[in-house]
């Protein structure tokens, strides 16, 4: 647990200063390829596309979160999460992000996403709660009160 917690300013460092840097280097090499304006439409292209693909899947996926059981439950809310969490990247500008957020919208690659995210989740729930055994021995007691004392619980009981 104590690793997480090391790691997780490492982790937030990269989501909003790497990424964005990474974003723009793409960026300008894509306007020095294929220019200013091609480059400003395929954003805008992916956008659309992503957004419209996102609500289509999102529809699907609510249809099956509604319809899913105790045992694929956690298969369909991180389905729907994946969707969710993609239709958000595809509007974020950039090429990175809309070829992470097609993979997450995308139901194919989706689905190995939402596997991914579940066993990782499952794992982490298990590290938290370690399994306590407690070992013993027992044996049955007989009624051993006598007559009597039956007798006047009888008696009490009426």
């Amino acid at each position: 647990m104590e690793s997480v917690k090391a790691t997780m300013p490492w982790i937030f460092f990269l989501l909003f200063v790497g990424v964005p840097i990474a974003e723009i280097a793409v960026l300008i090499s894509a306007g020095e390829a294929i220019g200013l304006w091609p480059t400003i439409f395929l954003i805008i292209l992916t956008a659309g596309v992503g957004a419209s693909l996102a609500r289509a899947e999102g529809r699907a996926a609510i249809q099956r979160l509604a319809a899913a059981n105790s045992a694929n439950a956690a298969l369909a809310l991180a389905d729907a999460a994946a969707i969710f969490i993609g239709a958000i990247l595809l509007l974020t500008p950039g090429f990175i992000t809309d070829a992470l957020g097609l993979s997450l919208v995308f139901r194919p690659t989706r689905l190995l996403w939402a596997h991914v995210f579940v066993r990782f989740w499952q794992r982490r729930r298990s590290d938290k709660f370690e399994e306590t055994i407690i070992e013993g021995d027992f044996s049955e007691k007989s009624d051993q009160r006598s007559a009597a004392d039956r007798n006047s619980h009888q008696l009490l009981k009426n």
